[in-house]
């Protein structure tokens, strides 16, 4: 797999997004495993702690340079003055021990820190890395407005690429769909972040698994939400956070005889959705960018998950067993707000707390 075919639309690939990896040995499994497919993109960032130093370790060490591609991410909310850029360029190329990224994001942009973004220069110091030859492509992952996505893409036309959380759910039911139509406005290759929505649509309430099941018995739920992200159009490549070698087998499976959904198909998905609507459910993908900002040092996704899974179905016993090892538990929240624009889920995460608290305490 070449640059030209990441950056070509229309032809989805799998990516092998690196923010939840386990232990050396089995992550070389799954390394080893997805490259024998064919598949050579590798996703990571300076924020994912952990990530970069295991990719270097079971990717770079283990295999030629010129069969693989990484992309990395410029942590925006950390900078302070523009010259602020380089250092974190620096760390990446050496935690991940390359001499250049492939790809290279301004990571989770969004409008609450629009003027930062602008002020920092730093889509202008990317550009010129570019030159520099330490970046080959130029482009950034968005959790903002539709508006705010107009505006960069009109602002920043040489960005190669975007990265859109794009899911069954949050485009027909959110505003994922406004930020596709509007890259595709502007020509732009999407490489597809959140498909199976942090896990989420992997374990469905009873009833809408039940209408997929009905339909295709032997598939995981996973890959009807894969299969989704790459009947979109423009797409060019699929992340999946996968962080088990079944992960990566199943999700081959499914790129292996890869077909876009049937119209049946899609309005099955609309049915799941009629289903799933019936359950309450906090939309928390995971990725801890709040866990550090926390003073109260609490476990905010595993609090989320715990909740998540307790509606789908899952065992209130154990569940609530799992809640009682939490240290500290979530009623500890101050509601101090540090957590809350680091979230791109954009969650009122103190008072999803609170609910959390309410299920599971009272």
């Amino acid at each position: 797999m070449t640059h030209q075919q990441i950056l070509t639309p229309n032809t989805p690939s799998l990516g092998f997004g690196a923010m939840r990896l386990p232990d050396l040995d089995l992550t070389n499994k799954m390394v080893d495993t997805y490259m024998a497919s064919g598949y050579n993109y590798f996703d990571t960032a300076h924020a994912y702690e952990g990530s970069e130093e295991l990719l270097k370790n079971t990717l770079v060490k283990r295999h030629p340079r010129s069969s693989y591609m990484i992309a990395n991410k410029l942590p925006q909310w950390d900078l302070k003055t523009p010259k602020d850029s380089n250092k974190y360029l620096k760390e990446s190329l050496k935690r991940c021990g390359v001499d250049y990224f492939d790809f290279y994001l301004m990571h989770s942009l969004s409008d609450n820190r629009e003027q930062h973004i602008y002020d920092m220069e730093m889509f202008e110091w990317a550009f010129e890395q570019k030159q520099r030859g330490l970046l080959m492509h130029v482009g950034f992952s968005f959790h903002g407005t539709a508006p705010y996505l107009e505006r960069l893409l009109a602002r920043y036309p040489e960005s190669e690429f975007v990265q859109l959380q794009l899911n069954y759910v949050d485009v027909l039911r959110g505003q994922a769909g406004e930020w596709h139509s509007i890259a595709l406005k502007h020509n732009k290759p999407i490489i597809v972040m959140g498909p199976i929505k942090g896990g989420s649509l992997s374990a469905l309430p009873a009833p809408a698994e039940a209408l997929l099941k009905a339909h295709a018995p032997t598939r995981t739920m996973s890959s009807w939400a894969m299969q989704y992200a790459a009947s979109l159009e423009g797409v060019t490549s699929i992340l999946s956070g996968m962080s088990t070698l079944e992960q990566v087998e199943d999700n081959l499976k499914t790129f292996a005889d890869l077909k876009p959904l049937t119209t049946d198909e899609h309005n099955l998905l609309e049915s799941v959705l009629t289903e799933m609507s019936k359950v309450s459910s906090i939309a928390c993908t995971a990725c801890k960018y709040c866990h550090k900002y926390c003073p109260q040092g609490i476990d905010i996704a595993t609090s989320f998950s715990l909740y998540n899974e307790l509606k789908r179905g899952s065992s209130r016993w154990n569940r609530k067993m799992l809640y009682g090892l939490l240290d500290p538990k979530p009623d500890k929240c101050t509601a101090c707000g540090l957590c809350l624009e680091h979230c791109p889920q954009k969650l009122d995460i103190p008072e999803e707390l609170k609910v959390v608290v309410k299920e599971f305490d009272e």
